[in-house]
């Protein structure tokens, strides 16, 4: 289905509306947006130095102990639906700015019912003498639960859970992101945060990736409760409360966001916002806060 540019605006505006009522029904006045922006002022300020301090640190004791940087085998996983160009863009990207490729697999998932299945098929025909690449057709009811099933066929030290509408942008990124989780010197859970070009950084990471030992710890990528939303809001959550994690501004990646790129706005989306998919998981991330509280514990506890 073809959809005009302004229907897009309009379907993107009611979105946005929709939203920004559901978070904002506490406004009621300027006294109040005046301390709600105090507080994330605060937030930033704080999230900000504790990353700082992190990486000082890590960093730090990784140079005086002089340890080797470990060479780790790296999963991208990458459901996908109804978007055979602009996952070609994703693994373009990839195959251009990765230093040592064949120590990537890239796991994709398709919907048996994807009209555009065959273009998948011909694409991962085309580049797989040049990267290790697999693809599985699950019909899975959420983006949570086709990450997991692709978790699960994996075999990487670090799992990167991706998007179809994002691309790499940083030269031999995996030498980097093995420098970074090689300042994990416990072995334990780990998260590293990278520069997904949001607007505050240190609240939140579209793309966090983790370790093996995170995975095997909680036994999932993305918590499962949800519907569609929140699977990299939840990993970043628990890598504050657990204190396992690192930001990294060296490594960025770029999200085409339907949000704020309209040209990119496609079926797929259109049926991810559907039937209030946002407004109820809104609710249940505000419902999961013990789980998450419980969760993180399990993190800072692992061996």
């Amino acid at each position: 289905m073809k959809i005009n540019l302004e229907k897009k605006k309009e379907i993107v505006n009611k979105q946005n509306f929709t939203y920004r009522q559901k978070v904002s029904k506490n406004k009621k006045n300027i006294f109040k947006s005046i301390i709600k922006e105090l507080k994330t002022t605060s937030k930033k300020m704080y999230w900000k130095s504790s990353f700082n301090i992190s990486y000082f640190y890590k960093s730090s004791i990784f140079s005086i102990l002089k340890k080797d940087i470990k060479i780790n085998k790296i999963s991208i996983l990458i459901p996908t639906r109804e978007r055979a160009l602009k996952f070609e863009r994703f693994v373009s990207s990839i195959i251009e700015n990765t230093q040592n490729i064949k120590r990537c697999e890239i796991l994709v998932l398709i919907d048996d019912d994807d009209p555009e299945k065959n273009n998948y098929f011909k694409l991962i025909d085309k580049v797989k003498k040049e990267v290790d690449i697999k693809i599985y057709n699950q019909n899975l009811s959420s983006h949570a639960k086709r990450n997991n099933f692709l978790a699960k066929e994996s075999s990487g030290q670090i799992l990167f859970p991706a998007n179809d509408d994002m691309i790499f942008v940083t030269k031999n990124w995996d030498y980097l992101l093995d420098l970074e989780f090689s300042k994990n010197l416990k072995n334990k859970p780990f998260c590293v945060w990278v520069n997904s070009g949001n607007k505050y950084p240190y609240l939140f990471c579209h793309f966090p990736i983790i370790n093996r030992h995170w995975y095997n710890t909680l036994g999932y990528v993305g918590c499962e409760l949800f519907n569609f939303w929140y699977l990299d809001t939840w990993i970043c959550d628990l890598a504050k409360r657990s204190n396992q994690f690192i930001y990294s501004s060296k490594i960025k990646f770029k999200e085409f966001n339907a949000q704020a790129n309209i040209e990119e706005l496609d079926n797929t989306y259109l049926r991810n916002i559907a039937d209030n998919k946002l407004e109820k998981d809104i609710e249940i991330w505000e419902k999961s806060i013990y789980q998450r509280i419980n969760e993180a514990k399990k993190l800072k506890k692992a061996l």
